[in-house]
């Protein structure tokens, strides 16, 4: 199968990105690059595009050609939001429904969107599973 991960060299994607390597993905990250250039290792199965999610000249050039986009890409956690709201808006929310259309439009079979349990805002139920309800308390919920 051929990924094309957003937030690939991020805090989840420099550990996924390795194993989805060894088990004969062939990866295609697209990552601003924050934590440096070298994050993953060359791979000759990975392709590493130092870009904005936000550039839809962009995806239109590098998502054709995937079967499967896995979306990590985002601003993470409420303080980290907070820091420049306009700026994490444009980059979790803004650019999605784009990521989307350009995937659909370019023949990705799978579209993953990985989220925050933040979604699920507090809840004193044990089992918090996908059918809980959506409660965000922040804008980064």
């Amino acid at each position: 199968m051929k990924l094309l991960i957003t937030g690939g060299a991020g805090y989840v994607g420099s550990a996924l990105v390795p194993k989805l390597i060894d088990i004969g993905h062939d990866i295609t990250v697209l990552d601003l690059m924050i934590y440096g250039d070298n994050v993953l290792e060359d791979h000759p199965r990975l392709n590493k595009i130092k870009g904005d999610i936000r550039q839809i000249d962009l995806l239109e050039k590098i998502i054709p050609g995937h079967d499967i986009v896995l979306h990590l890409a985002c601003i993470s956690n409420d303080p980290s939001f907070d820091l420049n709201e306009e700026l994490s808006k444009s980059i979790n929310f803004d650019c999605f429904e784009d990521l989307v259309s350009i995937s659909k439009k370019s023949g990705v079979k799978k579209f993953i969107y990985a989220s925050s349990s933040s979604v699920y805002g507090f809840s004193d139920d044990p089992n918090v599973t996908e059918e809980h309800p959506l409660v965000p308390l922040t804008l980064y919920n």
